[in-house]
């Protein structure tokens, strides 16, 4: 049969068949296309057929070069190539879509990966050695619909911290400073080839994000052996407390002015001043004004009004003569409202409480400066109640206090504060970020202790800052450390489980030491807890009184000693939190630091007390201590109201008006205007402190 014209082969079950010159051309073709695909002498071998029929791809023999891109015209041509011929014969074939990445991660593997615009946002963060002038990232998927992402705002209002997520996984290009312009290459990101012919540079990738910068501690395996450990107790102090605190008598307010001196307070009154002055108000405030107003702060905490204006009402029931003869109420909330201890214009933006640092920072030194002479401090967190929105405000569930500020706090065993953070979340910061938050924390203040106060030390601190590797860093600055420590970071201590001490009777414990002097107990009570300690053992061991449940009565319990040391002088943050909580002041502002702003006084309030105790021969409750305070703040330093200036008239009871009893009219001093007719009358109602016409006296009080 003779072939058919071009113009029938389209008709219903018409065949094309190539003539003997055609299938020559059409062999040559092929042969070219898979001798020299890539124009550059790379050899292809074709893979036996997978199972299913597929089409099985193309893959080099050795890796080519990057500039191989096969274009459309050529993938078009190859595909003819294979599909063209007749008689059942099967050509190999590739992808024709166009798509480069397909082809570098098909014939090339090892090539790294296209990064997104976000993952190279990234790295420019994390690696300060990249010096990049621009990043080319490609058009959206959905630039050409009819509302795209580059339609959905302002063009001059956009910033790069407020980008769609269909951009930020958009691929991405790196422009390098120093770049060649005239590269032959056209990829920003094109980087000239080095000499050595082991590495072959990527043209549309960048490299992989480092690592991070984060110091890794190095674990090392240490041989546990079960024996006691043997140290002698470290030394203390080596410097002195000042003697002339000792010998001279101080009264309350001096202990506490020890705190709160005259820097402190000319602090607070600047920034105040500064503060009001922002905002257009004269406040004026002085040193004496502003101790009138902390009495009235303190005075809150044992003299609680729902209503912090009640103070002055002149209602007896909670008319307050001490409170209104010191201050007027319109004083208190202007000085109230502009309270500040920083300067607004200079605040770090990093600190998330730089409105409160210099405050923190003066009374950390007179914390340090002023602390008792021990041995043993405890280090834990402390709950400052806070029910507003802040980022750093914080939910603990089964504590006293579950919203509000933390607070880590170190301190003596009866409880006297002598350094105090605020947790504010990861801060760039942070000293020894290694060891991870608590340890961390735990180092700052060892450091801030022996800096003010040379010598060896004993720390006590629970589970959340206890480590090996942090018992360790105390060992090597001379200090010692017992704590609680949870069962993934004692590096699987040979110890015996918690059920199978469970199982057995109460006091029954095991324990290991290591070669370097830490010491893991784990010890069956109430329930199993596990201790870790470089400056106690397990011996003496003690006695202690437990209630059986079996027995029906209480039975005496052996207890290492190093369980006995950490219940002895953990407690110091509780007991300052305790005291405090007690009588915390009730008047409480609106703005976020109004309440770690209050705290910071009675803080400082309630260490004046331990020290009152520590050093005077006849000590008052905390409570008292107080009240002799605030008598002497308000008493001292207030200003009575000038003659002549009165109030808003206030409310009479209206019960009592009308109720018929004991309603006498007795003689007064003075003329004062009657409170039915208004007119002149030396009468007075001596139930209703009104003055009143006798004849007046029916109609006013019937209802």
């Amino acid at each position: 049969m003779m072939p058919e014209a071009e113009g029938d082969s389209e008709g219903e079950g018409s065949e094309y068949f190539p003539t003997e010159e055609e299938e020559e051309e059409e062999d040559d073709e092929v042969e070219g296309a898979e001798a020299d695909l890539s124009g550059d002498g790379t050899d292809y071998e074709l893979k036996p057929l997978p199972k299913g029929g597929k089409r099985q791809k193309k893959v080099p023999v050795q890796e080519i070069d990057d500039d191989f891109f096969p274009s459309s015209g050529e993938e078009a041509e190859a595909a003819s190539v294979g599909e063209g011929g007749g008689g059942g014969r099967k050509v190999g074939r590739y992808r024709d879509d166009g798509d480069e990445d397909y082809y570098k991660q098909r014939l090339s593997p090892k090539m790294p990966r296209t990064l997104s615009l976000h993952e190279i946002t990234d790295l420019l963060e994390t690696d300060d050695s990249i010096e990049a002038s621009a990043i080319v990232i490609q058009p959206p998927e959905n630039a050409t619909a009819p509302v795209s992402d580059e339609e959905s705002g302002d063009e001059e209002g956009g910033t790069i911290n407020n980008l769609p997520g269909s951009l930020l996984h958009t691929a991405a290009y790196l422009i390098q400073d120093g770049s060649d312009a005239e590269s032959d290459s056209d990829d920003p990101s094109y980087a000239p080839k080095d000499d050595s012919p082991d590495e072959v540079p990527s043209t549309f990738t960048v490299q992989q994000p480092p690592p991070s910068r984060r110091r890794k501690m190095t674990k090392i395996l240490c041989k546990w052996k079960k024996a006691d450990l043997t140290v002698q107790p470290v030394a203390g102090r080596v410097t002195a407390p000042p003697n002339d605190f000792f010998t001279v008598m101080r009264t309350p307010t001096e202990i506490l002015e020890l705190f709160l001196d005259d820097e402190v307070i000319e602090l607070i009154v600047k920034y105040s001043n500064l503060y009001a002055c922002s905002k257009g108000v004269h406040l004026g405030l002085t040193s004496s004004e502003f101790k009138c107003f902390l009495g009235i702060i303190f005075l809150s905490g044992y003299v609680s009004v729902p209503r912090r204006r009640m103070f002055w009402e002149q209602r007896t029931d909670v008319h307050n003569v001490l409170v209104s003869a010191a201050m007027r109420r319109d004083r208190f909330e202007t000085i109230f409202s502009n309270l500040h201890v920083a300067d607004n214009a200079n605040l770090d933006p990093v600190d998330k409480f730089s409105k409160l640092r210099p405050l923190i920072s003066k009374l950390n030194e007179r914390c340090m400066k002023f602390v008792p002479n021990e041995t043993y401090f405890s280090f834990d967190e402390f709950m400052v109640p806070y029910f507003g929105r802040h980022g750093c405000k914080q939910f603990i569930r089964g504590k006293p206090i579950r919203f509000g500020y933390k607070f880590w706090c170190g301190a003596t065993c009866l409880g006297y504060i002598c350094w105090f953070q605020p947790y504010q979340g990861k801060n760039p910061n942070t000293k020894h970020e290694e060891y991870g938050v608590g340890a961390s924390l735990v180092l700052q203040f060892s450091e801030a202790l022996t800096e003010a106060h040379p010598g060896q030390y004993h720390f006590v601190f629970n589970n959340f800052f206890t480590s090996i590797a942090l018992l360790d860093k105390l060992s090597s600055m001379g200090h010692q450390a017992t704590g609680t420590v949870r069962k993934d970071h004692i590096d699987k201590v040979p110890l015996e489980s918690d059920v199978a001490l469970k199982k057995k009777e109460r006091g029954t414990f095991d324990y290991r030491i290591d070669g370097k002097g830490n010491i893991v107990c784990r010890w069956n009570d109430n329930s199993v807890v596990t201790v870790a300690s470089s400056g106690a053992g397990i011996h003496p061991l003690c006695l202690v009184s437990r209630y059986s449940q079996k027995l029906k009565k209480k039975i005496q319990v052996q207890q290492p000693n190093m369980i006995k040391v950490y219940n002895q002088f953990m407690g110091g943050v509780g007991r300052a939190d305790e005291n405090i909580d007690k009588y915390r002041a009730s008047i409480r502002g609106k703005k976020w630091y109004s309440s770690p702003l209050l705290f910071c006084f009675e803080l400082v309030l309630q260490n004046a007390w331990q020290l009152h105790k520590t050093y005077d021969e006849k000590p008052v409750d905390f409570l008292e201590f107080r009240r002799r305070v605030v008598c002497h703040y308000l008493e001292t330093h207030g200003h009575p109201p000038e003659p002549g200036q009165k109030g808003r008239p206030q409310k009479r009871n209206i019960d009592s008006r009308y109720d018929g009893i004991n309603h006498v009219i007795v003689k007064q001093g003075k003329q004062t205007r009657c409170a039915e007719c208004h007119k002149n009358t030396t009468f007075r109602c001596e139930k209703c402190d009104v003055a009143l016409h006798v004849k007046c006296s029916v109609e006013y009080h019937t209802e």
